[in-house]
């Protein structure tokens, strides 16, 4: 008998309990890579188009040895970046991660790439965004389509480095110290804020495991080596002055990967008939690409007159600019409140 009350108890307990409310579809798990083949060259195309089809896109190239995938770092404001409605579409490069290496291939047949995508997408007209190495790819693209271009992004971004760099003297069998240790080649500082956001570390250290290893490259150093030469011989940007659309630079004042000293007068030259606006953030290193994309998504949305901040009270708010330094004098802080519990 007693047995039989337990069992009850129990039953009834456990009636109590509210069913789990069950998803409807499946959770993204990252960018998802496709291709596609080239009708001129021949070559197969791979690229991500992370959003709905009338969203407004935006072709994101990404840093120098890094993959198609590598969008995935910047997934950890996914939920922005779908209120805004922005569709973000990347092409893989020259010999990283599933994409075949070739010795021949520059910056332009880069941009033809990338053409190529967006025509077969149907995509006219889109903003611009390139970090670091992915500089003077995406000054490539801007110079064959100046008159498709609502904006162009440009975080820590790398224009050309200069002959004596060590990044020009170093022969292609060094550089397997990175390819053989991807964990050294996408490695942030201790002090890095990127360290805030669960799970970034680790997902850098899978794209470049990717970038070095997925397409059967075993570590093979020669198509990153080709990247730097291309950085070091090209001693220019193109000719930009048909670009009329607006133009943001995001550097950070203690950046000695890109400089912003050397960086910032250069595109500032180039984008010669364009507003350029320039958020220069002191102290700050060659990670500001992270640190303010919550900045660089409302900029992309059409509110580059705003700025995103965390006020005293813990709410993130989008402020007029010539408020930000009020909030900040207030206790508040730039970006969203997430930023507060991070390095």
């Amino acid at each position: 008998m007693r047995t039989v009350i337990l069992t009850f108890l129990l039953l009834a307990a456990s009636s109590s309990y509210a069913q789990p409310k069950m998803q409807q579809g499946f959770d993204p798990m990252g960018p998802q890579i496709k291709t596609l083949q080239s009708a001129s060259s021949g070559r197969t195309i791979a690229y991500i188009d992370e959003g709905e089809a009338d969203w407004r896109p935006v072709v994101f190239v990404g840093g120098g040895g890094t993959s198609g995938r590598v969008f995935a770092l910047m997934e950890f404001l996914r939920t922005t970046r779908e209120n805004m409605k922005l569709r973000f579409i990347s092409v893989e490069r020259n010999g990283f991660g599933i994409t075949a290496y070739d010795s021949e291939l520059g910056y332009a047949d880069y941009a033809d790439d990338v053409r190529e995508v967006l025509t077969q997408l149907g995509v006219t007209h889109f903003s611009l965004f390139a970090i670091s190495g992915g500089g003077p790819y995406s000054a490539a693209i801007a110079a064959r389509n100046p008159g498709r271009l609502d904006s162009v992004h440009l975080a820590s971004a790398l224009t050309f480095f200069d002959p004596a760099a060590l990044e020009c003297q170093v022969p292609a069998q060094a550089l397997t110290f990175y390819t053989h240790n991807p964990m050294d080649w996408f490695a942030f500082p201790a002090d890095s804020p990127v360290h805030g956001i669960p799970g970034f570390q680790d997902a850098a250290f899978d794209d470049a495991a990717r970038t070095f290893n997925m397409g059967g490259q075993v570590g093979d150093p020669e198509a990153l080596y080709h990247e730097l030469q291309l950085y070091c011989l090209n001693q220019s940007l193109p000719d930009l002055a048909a670009v009329s659309a607006p133009v943001f630079l995001y550097y950070g004042g203690a950046d000695d990967t890109t400089p912003p000293d050397t960086h910032l007068g250069r595109w500032k030259r180039a984008y010669s008939n364009a507003t350029v606006k320039t958020r220069l953030y002191p102290g700050e290193g060659h990670d500001v690409q992270y640190r303010h994309f919550d900045q660089i998504l409302v900029d992309m949305a059409g509110w580059g007159d705003r700025v995103v901040v965390c006020d005293r009270k813990g709410k993130t708010r989008l402020v007029k600019e010539k408020q930000q330094q009020k909030v900040i004098a207030k206790g508040g802080s730039l970006g969203i409140c997430a930023w507060r519990t991070t390095p």
